[in-house]
């Protein structure tokens, strides 16, 4: 017992285990401030079983993500500032001549519209003018709109030609879509029809005409006895059988017996057809 409490002490107030806590400690609570910043419902703590190592691994990476974004922020708006105040500094310095060259430039203008007329702004003025004239978030909007118009072929290029080829592409498209559509369709039905053939070759096979019988225990322990019995009287069956074979003579018949027995056959054959012609003379004489 006294070993078991130094081993758990010595668990307990492990240098390597305390430090690993305190610094588990100290995430936490970093990320409960950034939590409890952004948002007042996170003023609380987190429950009990989401403090884990998982989460805090990904709540981690977040607070991470996100103050490299609000940097990044800063950054713009500093810069954004930066160039606000260098040109607010211009327009001040150059405000008084400008006004000296305003007054001369509207006497030649007076004289100028009198004779020729207001010039009229250009498609090109118009739109740097309102180009220059939007903030940054309507700069990245309109760029974005730029760049999906490019990538939208018919917006991009409204030629009839191009647009008909790029209608009859598509069509074929869908075409080539609803084939495959039914082929896939085609499948799906033949699987299923293979699959309600197995189920039922399933349950076939596992109803009661397919089971084994009850005594098979019984009958496979007939089987193995009669083995046996039958082996140990094998080799006293495999003696009788050598033993009769020993005691029967097997006739070997040579050649000339051969030639022998042919030559009486043959007689026979000769004695029976005089037999034969006898008879039917008699028969003749005594018809007569």
């Amino acid at each position: 017992m006294a070993h078991r409490l130094a081993d758990n002490s010595a668990a307990i107030f492990s240098p390597s285990v305390a430090r690993i806590a305190a610094s588990t400690a100290r995430d936490w609570s970093y990320v409960d401030a950034w939590l409890a910043s952004k948002s007042p419902a996170w003023k609380s703590s987190l429950p009990p079983f989401e403090r884990n190592q998982d989460t805090l691994k990904a709540l981690l990476a977040l607070v991470s993500i996100n103050e490299a974004a609000d940097d990044q922020r800063r950054l713009l708006a500093r810069v954004d500032a930066t160039a606000l105040q260098g040109l607010s500094a211009h327009d001040r310095a150059e405000m008084p001549s400008s006004s000296s060259s305003s007054n001369n430039n509207n006497n030649n203008n007076s004289s100028s519209s009198n004779s020729g007329g207001n010039t009229a702004l250009t498609k090109g003025h118009l739109l740097d003018a309102i180009e220059h004239s939007l903030p940054k978030d309507g700069a990245n909007a309109l760029n974005v709109l730029t760049a999906v118009a490019s990538e939208a072929a018919a917006t991009a290029s409204p030629d009839p030609d191009h647009i008909g080829r790029l209608m009859l592409r598509l069509q074929g498209r869908i075409y080539g879509a609803e084939q495959t559509a039914a082929r896939v369709d085609a499948l799906e039905r033949h699987l299923q029809r293979e699959t309600e053939a197995a189920e039922e070759l399933l349950h076939t096979l596992q109803s009661d005409g397919y089971k084994p019988p009850s005594d098979l225990a019984k009958q496979n322990l007939d089987v193995q006895r009669r083995i046996k019995t039958v082996s140990a009287q094998l080799p006293d069956l495999h003696d009788r059988v050598t033993a009769l074979a020993a005691s029967v003579a097997t006739p070997h018949p040579a050649i000339g017996d051969v030639i022998e027995l042919e030559q009486q056959y043959q007689a026979l054959l000769f004695h029976v057809r005089e037999l034969s012609e006898q008879l039917a003379a008699l028969s003749q004489q005594g018809a007569r």
